[in-house]
């Protein structure tokens, strides 16, 4: 049977358009797949062993997390790539941002200027200390200088803090920590100035060359950030992605590849001091415990971080909260000289009413007794007491402790003892002697008791979601059972 030759023509035709059709959604699926891939470039940073170039590759520490977060990224489409193998400095990493040269470096340091140019991730990478390089066997002779000449570099955020290291010295400027180490060879500067992570690299590489001067350094972040211009979709996947390193340890696997673990932490540790304070906290078989410290781990690890506590005495804790030695105090109220250092969250950790201890046996009019100069009332010294207790006339004395108090009130040898009423009542029964005092109230009203943060960019973030997760998790019976854990009245 002949086939028409209008029907083979249209055969034809079907046949030629389900190849056309077949090549378009090849083409489509081509397009869909480049064009979905987002590259985004970057510098590699002339600060060993963040970045170190060898035989023209890139490696270091940042380079193995941006290692980290490319693997995890893959799924997203999204890589992060060198633009050049060239090392640059702070100050061509800052233009480049701006500009829109590069679209995001990994381990930047944050002060107004940037977070005002850039675009951050507020999850931060890793923390690290200010340190002093010196050459070795000269620690003691640099501290007893006058002057000391001191290597900074252009553009860090570290150089802004010498004077708060040494209140009188010279500063020389470099390009970079190679510059500085150079300058330092040759003596013509004293030490060098600089982030824990540069510092420990050189005394790791050459140990008979240069060692650390023993200084309490001010505690920083290095973050990931951005051109402004980055959609925050690209920003939310690359933090989703370090937020997975977090949770899988990598960046601690890192840190402890480069032997830092003394000189910097994963970004999701945060450092905490307080004061010896029952029950909200104290120290106890070698660990930190206390209702106020339980909250505040549980409250920042649904938040995904990892919290470490230390005790140190009030004044000191006070003043290397001055110093930003760490991210937060507890537990303090507020008060004027604190707020010019110290960031508060909405919501207070715990609440606490003021009171004087007194002898059963020896009580009298207690109102007569405390305004008399005969009166000797004991406090703990470097604690914040409420103003209707200073205008107590009685004798005031101050103390070493709460134990100090209670057991110079049951000798006789003071008549009254001021504590937060919880801390009191803790004391007095460790102490076996709980039913032996008695109490009256220094003032009625609660007062309420914060976990504070640095006065900085990041203790403003910290302060703010912290504020919001401990709202949240007062409302649970997993924060009842804590208060209940350790005897407070609510």
């Amino acid at each position: 049977m002949r086939v028409p030759s209008s029907e083979l023509n249209r055969s034809h035709v079907r046949r030629l358009m389900i190849k056309v059709i077949f090549l378009l959604a090849i083409v489509v699926l081509f397009l869909s797949t480049t064009t979905s891939a987002t590259v985004l470039y970057t510098f590699a940073q002339s600060a060993e062993p963040k970045y170190i170039v060898e035989n023209g590759k890139i490696t270091g520490l940042c380079d193995d997390i941006i290692d980290g977060l490319n693997k995890e990224l893959a799924r997203s489409g999204i890589s992060i790539s060198y633009k050049s193998n060239e090392l640059k400095t702070d100050s061509e990493i800052f233009d480049s941002l701006k500009s829109g040269e590069i679209q995001v470096f990994v381990g930047f340091g944050v002060n107004d200027e940037r977070y005002r140019e850039l675009k951050y991730i507020f999850m931060p990478l890793y923390s690290i200390k200010e340190l002093v390089l010196v050459r070795k066997g000269e620690s003691k002779a640099v501290m007893a200088k006058n002057s000391v000449t001191i290597g900074t570099i252009r553009a860090s955020l570290s150089s802004d803090d010498v004077n708060q290291v040494f209140k009188k010295n010279t500063t020389k400027e470099f390009r970079n920590i190679a510059e500085a180490i150079e300058a330092l060879d040759a003596k013509k500067v004293d030490a060098i100035f600089y982030p824990s992570i540069s510092i420990r690299f050189y005394t790791l590489k050459f140990p008979e060359k240069y060692e650390i001067l023993n200084i309490d350094g001010k505690k920083y972040y290095h973050y990931i950030v951005f051109n402004k211009n980055v959609p925050e979709k690209i920003v939310h996947a690359v933090e989703q992605a370090l937020r997975f390193m977090f949770a899988q340890r990598l960046i601690d696997k890192i840190i402890s590849k480069y032997k830092m673990q003394s000189y910097m932490l994963s970004g999701d540790i945060l450092e905490f001091v307080t004061i010896e304070w029952p029950p909200y906290e104290f120290s106890q078989s070698g660990k930190i415990v206390g209702s106020d410290v339980e909250v505040i781990a549980e409250v920042f690890k649904k938040l995904g971080y990892r919290t470490l506590f230390y005790i140190e005495l009030p004044s000191r804790a006070i003043q290397r909260m001055k110093s930003e030695i760490y991210d937060g105090v507890f537990s303090v109220w507020k008060g004027d000289e604190r707020d010019n250092f110290l960031l508060y969250p909405d919501e207070p950790i715990s609440y606490t009413k003021e009171v004087m201890w007194y002898v059963k046996s020896n009580s009298k009019n207690l109102q007569d007794t405390l305004n008399s100069t005969n009166t000797i009332c004991g406090y703990v010294n470097g604690y914040a007491y409420d103003d209707k207790f200073w205008q107590i006339k009685c004798t005031k004395i101050p103390l070493e402790s709460d134990e100090v108090g209670f057991n110079l009130l049951r000798a006789g040898r003071i008549n009254t003892f001021a504590t937060a009423y919880e801390t009191g009542k803790f004391v007095a029964k460790e102490l076996g002697m709980l039913n032996e005092v008695s109490f009256a109230y220094i003032s009625e009203q609660k007062r309420p008791q914060y976990l504070a943060f640095v006065n900085n960019v990041y203790g403003s973030y910290l302060a703010r979601i912290f504020s919001q997760e401990l709202t949240k998790f007062k409302m649970t019976d997993e924060y009842m059972k804590i208060l209940s854990k350790y005897g407070i009245e609510r």
